[in-house]
């Protein structure tokens, strides 16, 4: 595959699933700075009044975008028929557009990569809801997306939020690592199947965040990540704001470049 760039600058159908987490809120307002006019954003979470939020402030930019938030009691009531019934409903909607986008794009963003607690030992039921809501939720909604006939002649453009630490192995971290794992891999599989319809596909790590709070154990004992045999080059990257990792993720698509399948991190300086 070769490298190539992606104009934002359209008419879009932008779909975010996660908007709860500390960078949701920060993609959807920087990325609709981007959009063309009549372009439609879908928000997906739990939080209805965290998406009402975002809302208002896609709106306060006056860039004529039609925001609909789609509120889930929980992720692992999400599947692929709920998926699409939503799309289909949206679609009819907002059918006086006769749905002409000139770009289709979905970022997942769901669950929150970075935790302020190390996560083991964890119950079967917790581990279950984890999956569904950092696995299976995304899988449901992008296939639901990628068959939508309405978008069936639209360029596509799928983004996975993951992390370059958390693909790793990490002591008291394996419902995270093994569930982003399998997320990565299932991105880079996708990548291959859909290159022949011109899905383009990245998995983007987005650094680490200023507000990311140090590790806590069950009983909110600090924990040094040094001891947890994490590589201490990586601890002593410096922190990023949400707003520089998303207009980081802007400037990889239309001015740097990217390979359809392969994992970019913030850090990065030459992404190929």
């Amino acid at each position: 595959m070769s490298s190539m760039r992606q104009d934002l600058a359209k008419r879009t159908f932008f779909v975010l699933s996660g908007v709860t987490n500390v960078l949701g809120k920060t993609l959807a307002i920087e990325m609709c700075r981007v959009y063309s006019a009549g372009s439609v954003v879908l928000l997906i979470d739990v939080s209805e009044e965290n998406m009402q939020e975002v809302k208002k402030e896609i709106e306060f930019l006056e860039r004529d975008i039609n925001v609909i938030c789609w509120p889930v009691k929980a992720w692992q009531e999400t599947y692929g028929v709920h998926f699409r019934q939503l799309l289909a409903a949206i679609f009819e909607k907002y059918s006086a557009v006769k749905c002409d986008f000139e770009l289709a794009f979905i970022l997942h963003n769901e669950g929150n990569l970075a935790t302020d607690k190390l996560m083991e030992p964890e119950t079967a039921d917790d581990w279950l809801a984890f999956v569904d809501e950092h696995l299976n939720a995304p899988v449901a909604l992008n296939q639901a997306f990628l068959k939508a006939p309405q978008l069936s002649k639209t360029t596509k453009l799928v983004i996975n939020i993951t992390s370059s630490l958390m693909i790793r192995p990490f002591v008291y971290d394996s419902m995270m690592c093994s569930c982003l794992s399998a997320r990565d891999m299932y991105f880079r599989a996708m990548a291959n199947a859909e290159n022949r319809n011109g899905v383009n596909v990245v998995s983007y790590s987005p650094g680490i965040l200023e507000t990311h709070k140090p590790q806590l154990d069950l009983n909110n004992n600090l924990v040094d990540l040094l001891d947890l045999k994490v590589e201490e080059k990586l601890l002593k990257l410096p922190r990023v704001s949400a707003k520089q990792s998303s207009l980081k993720l802007i400037n990889i698509l239309q001015e740097m470049s990217f390979i359809s399948g392969h994992d970019v991190d913030y850090y990065d300086t030459f992404n190929l």
